[in-house]
């Protein structure tokens, strides 16, 4: 016994014969007297009474009937209520990117997916990778936007890659530093400022830092407001991170100069997502506002 046959059965039931029933649900009549006889045969007593001008239900027929019909109509509104859900999900997308300095990446993704897609409420959230990761996976984000290798041997996710980061530091025009090829030690001796102190570039920092006596993370300034740090940056000789596809920018070029420093190999990123979610319409929106305007694009931010 199935719900369809459940279904048939009800219908016959509401119009009051088979040929009715065929009408309503669009199948032929022998196709509803073949599931009102498998029915029967399955219960071991019969539904309806058949007459000359239809059918009308036994006794026993109508206890079962009414409760099929409660049934039918809880699946019904269960059936509903999961595409409300859906289109729930679909209206409000939830994005997480670790580190949190690196939010100002999708500043033009985020864009293009608001004006282009009115109807989905987007939630982005800078976040530690471990309370993210976290996050995605008790269901309270969407979507994480993080380095590969933190990723690496997790299991539950799946990743979809994009672009990879690559950094750079940089200088005020007329640094000292600048027009020639760095060594750590003469990068360290002079202010360094770090948007974090577990983003994804800060192991090159931390290795400059190293020429330094004491714990080398005390002798950073960590300020994530990319304008305050650039400010600070222009007005003294304080060295900073910024993305490297960033410094393309008339306004960053004529204000910076990038020293002639290894930063290391550029750094996968990828999109994660819950393996047993099935992804929303707004996730492929997201998608294609990654592709349109990668993190890595010009006009993003620092990490």
């Amino acid at each position: 016994m199935n719900l369809s046959k459940l279904r048939y059965v009800v219908t016959v039931d509401r119009e009051g014969s088979i040929s009715g029933a065929a009408k309503v649900l669009n199948i032929t009549q022998s196709a509803v007297t073949k599931a009102v006889a498998d029915v029967e045969s399955d219960l071991g007593f019969s539904l309806f009474d058949r007459r000359a001008r239809g059918v009308a239900a036994t006794a026993e027929g109508r206890a079962f009937i009414d409760r099929a019909s409660r049934i039918l109509s809880d699946m019904d509104q269960l059936v509903t209520d999961a595409q409300t859900g859906r289109e729930s999900r679909d209206r409000v997308l939830r994005i997480g990117i670790a580190p949190p300095s690196l939010e100002g990446l999708m500043n033009r993704a985020v864009r293009h997916l608001v004006l282009t897609r009115p109807e989905v409420r987007v939630q982005l959230r800078g976040t530690p990778f471990e309370a993210g990761l976290q996050l995605l996976r008790q269901g309270d984000l969407d979507t994480f936007i993080a380095p590969l290798n933190t990723l690496l041997g997790m299991s539950g996710f799946i990743t979809e890659h994009l672009p990879p980061l690559r950094a750079s530091l940089f200088a005020r025009k007329g640094h000292p530093l600048t027009g020639r090829r760095l060594t750590p030690r003469e990068i360290a001796q002079y202010p360094i400022i770090s948007p974090d102190i577990s983003g994804p570039h800060v192991t090159p920092i931390i290795g400059i830092l190293d020429y330094l006596e004491g714990d080398p993370s005390r002798s950073l300034h960590i300020l994530e407001n990319f304008p305050m740090a650039s400010g600070i940056i222009e007005r003294s000789d304080s060295v900073g991170v910024v993305i490297d596809t960033y410094v393309q920018s008339q306004t960053f070029r004529s204000r910076f100069e990038v020293l002639d420093y290894d930063m290391g190999d550029p750094l996968p990123m990828v999109l994660a997502y819950r393996a047993n979610m099935q992804p929303s319409r707004a996730m492929s929106w997201l998608r294609a506002a990654l592709k349109a305007h990668p993190p890595t694009a010009a006009g993003g931010s620092t990490l």
